[in-house]
């Protein structure tokens, strides 16, 4: 018997301001008392202590030793300094600027043009790509070497059947960048349990397994590194993949904030509905708890199949009831 729990409400909320780890106190505090013990007592006889003196030690001034000293700090200073490398400022990821540099790879092949769930006749070497293993399906996507792993490069892209490597060429919906872009990632998805048999009574109780129908890469907001102060998500650039269809496209936003572009994004709330296929942008003023946000779309669903009903029992177009 198989039961699948949903992992997600059909809405999920996402915020724009960098995320924080969430503490968990699920575990209880457990707390011991011991006795005390009884302090030892000393004795306050002295015995024979050793101090040093000035006289004791013998320091020449011109000696070299300050300045063999200095020698081995000077070279601690010039190993640490070829060690540590600060990719804050490095020119090659363009962190200064919204666009992020091109680096050109010898094992580069543009899969943009060619037809779609065609077959590769070469292996690509998967340590050069973004992973992203879903229900039907394992994409890949390129990864261009950078400190956080979290550029992507859209321009070659393949799909293969779980944990296998027979490559072919994706279904692309819309226009992707051809240009590097950060973006985070987010699922979309379940836990499917399964009962295990009756003749198998030392199976455990149930079998947990993740079942993730949808990704979702959130592009950054001008492209900026986690660890930038003025991190946040562009919710307006969403790059969907979906595992049933084997495919990738662009979702439509539609942006319900009066200010618009000039607003702050610090501000928004995506609301993801119907299963990961329709987005909306909205203030986060207008947040709501889930049961509250069910309820409202249980009820226009409802309402909307009850007006439904009714039209053909009715010779007026709307009713006055609702």
């Amino acid at each position: 018997m198989a039961t699948a729990l949903p992992l997600l409400y059909p809405t999920a909320l996402f915020c724009s301001p960098k995320p924080q780890n969430a503490l968990s106190s699920s575990s209880p505090l457990r707390l011991s008392l011991k006795p005390l013990k009884t302090p030892q007592k000393f004795s306050r006889r002295r015995g024979k202590q050793f101090l040093p003196k000035a006289d004791d030690f013998d320091f020449d001034l011109d000696s070299p030793f300050d300045s063999i000293v200095e020698d081995q700090e000077f070279e601690e200073m010039d190993n640490k300094k070829d060690i540590d490398h600060d990719y804050g400022f490095s020119s090659s990821f363009g962190v200064s600027g919204e666009d992020i540099a091109m680096v050109d790879s010898d094992s580069f092949i543009s899969t943009q043009g060619q037809e779609a769930e065609k077959l590769v006749n070469y292996r690509i070497n998967e340590e050069e790509f973004h992973k992203i293993s879903l229900l039907d399906c394992d994409f890949f996507i390129r990864k261009p070497p950078d400190p956080d792993d979290s550029v992507y490069d859209f321009r070659e892209m393949y799909v293969t059947p779980p944990d296998t490597d027979v490559y072919s060429i994706p279904k692309v919906l819309a226009p992707m960048p051809q240009k590097y872009i950060r973006c985070s990632q987010s699922d979309f998805g379940r836990y499917n349990v399964t009962e295990p048999p009756i003749d198998a009574p030392r199976d455990p109780m149930f079998k947990s397994e993740r079942e993730i129908f949808k990704v979702f890469l959130f592009k950054h907001y001008r492209n900026r590194r986690l660890a930038d102060p003025e991190f946040m998500l562009d919710f307006e650039e969403i790059y969907v993949i979906d595992s049933k269809t084997k495919s990738i496209t662009r979702a439509k936003v539609v942006v319900t904030v009066p200010a618009g572009r000039n607003r702050d994004r610090k501000r928004d709330l995506l609301s993801v509905c119907d299963n990961g296929s329709s987005f909306k942008i909205l203030d986060l003023s207008e947040r709501e708890d889930a049961d509250t946000f069910l309820q409202k779309r249980e009820w226009e669903q409802s309402r909307g199949e009850m007006e439904r009903y009714l039209r053909k029992l009715r010779d007026y177009g709307k009713s006055n009831w609702f």
